[in-house]
């Protein structure tokens, strides 16, 4: 798909809390003054998003579909459940990974619906309609419980919930980067939980459809919707 204009993807990007990464786990820079370029991608001011990084002539018009890579997880790094626990209330790497997937589970199934409910479904192959999105959540932040969950289930809960969202919109014939984006979020919600066994994600899901929205006013704006 050929390059188009940049006021298009400028304005529907920089109206919508899309963001974006790399492919593989991002280094977000934490300085005051964030460069202006990244890998040919302008800064461009948002009201809706952290940083937003646009290809200057880029656009998402005539982007009818969108093949989602699963959500990676990654979580803070000052993040330590087990500091305050002993023997078996210390969480395992099975809890751990247990979060993660939890995690991306609920992202897949709120974007998939919001998507599709606005006329852009989620495919599995490229074509020239098709925008890939990459996803990626670098600091998930999460406070345990003081104990377990009785069995096996175990709920963490945070007070407030916060994690950032990067992702990376290419076009998935060409695989050219129209945009990167990075964007905060912390629970307006006054828990933040994930249960291995039954998702319960108030928050979490709040964030992710509010993301899946942002994506949707990006491309309702490209194409005239």
């Amino acid at each position: 798909m050929p390059i188009k204009r940049t006021s298009a993807l400028t304005c529907a990007l920089a109206a919508a809390g899309v963001v974006a990464m790399l492919a593989t786990p991002p280094r977000v820079a934490t300085a005051a003054e964030p460069p202006q370029e990244w890998d040919g991608l302008q800064l461009t001011p948002s009201k809706r998003v952290s940083r937003l990084y646009l290809r200057p002539g880029a656009s998402l018009k005539g982007y009818k579909h969108v093949r989602l890579a699963p959500l990676q997880v990654a979580f803070d790094k000052n993040w330590d459940p087990n500091a305050s626990r002993v023997g078996s209330s210390r969480l395992t790497q099975e809890d751990f990974e247990r979060i993660k997937k939890a995690l991306a589970d609920e992202f897949a199934k709120v974007w998939a619906k919001d998507l599709a409910d606005a006329g852009y479904d989620v495919v599995t192959e490229g074509g020239d309609d098709v925008l890939d999105v990459t996803p990626f959540v670098i600091d998930l932040y999460i406070a345990a419980p003081d104990k377990p969950t009785a069995g096996r289930s175990r709920t963490y809960t945070a007070d407030p919930g916060r994690m950032t969202l990067v992702a990376e919109l290419r076009d998935s014939d060409t695989g050219q980067i129209l945009a990167r984006a990075i964007d905060a979020r912390q629970s307006s919600w006054s828990t933040f939980q994930i249960s291995s066994s039954v998702s319960n994600m108030a928050a979490a899901n709040q964030m992710i459809s509010r993301w899946a929205s942002a994506l949707v006013d990006a491309l309702n704006a490209a194409n005239g919707r």
